[in-house]
C-alpha cells in the first residue's frame, strides 16, 4: 500500500501527459489536413489578377473557417472557431501569389495557412504545455501550411504580388 502511495501520483501524471499529447496530436492531424484541403480547392480556381485573387482568397477563406460546415469543422476533432488564430503573425490565412516556374513561365500558387491554439485541459500539464509556444494564452499553437500550383491556364503575364507580398483573405 505504501509504494502504491508513493508512485500513484507519479502514474497518473505520465497518463494525463500522454492523453493530452494524444490530444494534441490528432489535432495537429485534423489541422493538417483541413489546409490541405483548403489548398487543394483554391489551387482549382483559375487566378489571374489580384481581383481575381482578392475574391478567391475571401471564398476559401470563409470555407476553410466557416463554423458549420468548414474544412476545420470537419476535419478538427472538437473544433471550436473561439481558438481560431485570426491576428498577428503568423496567423490563418488563404493567399495567392505570382511566381516564376522552372520554365520560366509565370505561376500562381495557393496558400493555406492554419494556426489553431487547441486548449489545454490537464492541469499540471497544461501549465509545462502552455508557455513552450511563445503564448502563455491556455493553448498550445498548432500549425500547418499547404502551398499547391494554381490550374491556369498558360498566362503571359500576372500582378498577384511575389512570394512576399502575397494577396490574402481580408
Amino acid at each position: 500500500m505504501a509504494e502504491l502511495a508513493i508512485i500513484l501520483p507519479a502514474l497518473l501524471l505520465i497518463l494525463m501527459a500522454g492523453l493530452q499529447i494524444g490530444f494534441l496530436l490528432f489535432t495537429q492531424i485534423g489541422v493538417t489536413n483541413a489546409a490541405r484541403e483548403g489548398a487543394r480547392n483554391a489551387a482549382a480556381i483559375p487566378v489571374s489578377s489580384v481581383a481575381q485573387a482578392s475574391a478567391a482568397a475571401a471564398t476559401y477563406y470563409t470555407r476553410l473557417t466557416d463554423p458549420t460546415s468548414g474544412f476545420l469543422k470537419r476535419n478538427v476533432g472538437g473544433y471550436f472557431p473561439g481558438q481560431l488564430v485570426t491576428t498577428g503573425s503568423p496567423r490563418t490565412s488563404v493567399c495567392y501569389y505570382s511566381f516564376t516556374d522552372a520554365s520560366g513561365s509565370p505561376a500562381v500558387m495557393a496558400r493555406t495557412e492554419v494556426q489553431y491554439s487547441h486548449p489545454l485541459f490537464v492541469l499540471l500539464i497544461g501549465q509545462i504545455l502552455d508557455g513552450i509556444d511563445g503564448v502563455s494564452d491556455g493553448g498550445f499553437r498548432l500549425g500547418a501550411v499547404e502551398e499547391i500550383r494554381v490550374g491556369n491556364a498558360v498566362l503571359t503575364s500576372t500582378d498577384i504580388g511575389g512570394v512576399g507580398t502575397p494577396t490574402c483573405n481580408p
